[in-house]
């Protein structure tokens, strides 16, 4: 069950999100062992991200996950949420960022594992 947080400076009311989740989920489906139905997507619109004192438009996506992946796979995926971005959002390669953070260690189930 990976945890994604998708935050940009775009507004988007709640349909353009939940397009926007739906999309995440189907690159989510390209990771091997992450189940796609089970990811947690939280997306923050309209913030305010700097970039050189000033606000920018553009995003960052954070996937926090259990367990390494292939980094084969890691590059498809970031690949198919740059498309994805491009494509809902209208954002180019230079206004997105993704960050890939596998954990050691996760709580789940009422437990460590």
């Amino acid at each position: 069950m990976p945890f994604l947080h998708f935050s940009t400076t775009k507004t988007m009311d709640a349909e353009k999100k939940a397009a926007l989740s739906t999309g995440i989920m189907e690159c989510v489906k390209l990771l091997p062992g992450k189940p796609a139905e089970r990811a947690m997507i939280r997306i923050d619109a309209g913030c305010d991200i700097f970039r050189n004192g000033e606000i920018a438009e553009c995003a960052f996506m954070e996937t926090i996950y259990q367990k390494p992946l292939p980094e084969e796979s890691c590059k498809v995926y970031i690949e198919a949420l740059y498309a994805l971005a491009k494509r809902e959002l209208d954002l180019e390669i230079p206004q997105c960022y993704f960050a890939m953070v596998d954990l050691d260690t996760w709580g789940s189930r009422g437990t460590l594992h």
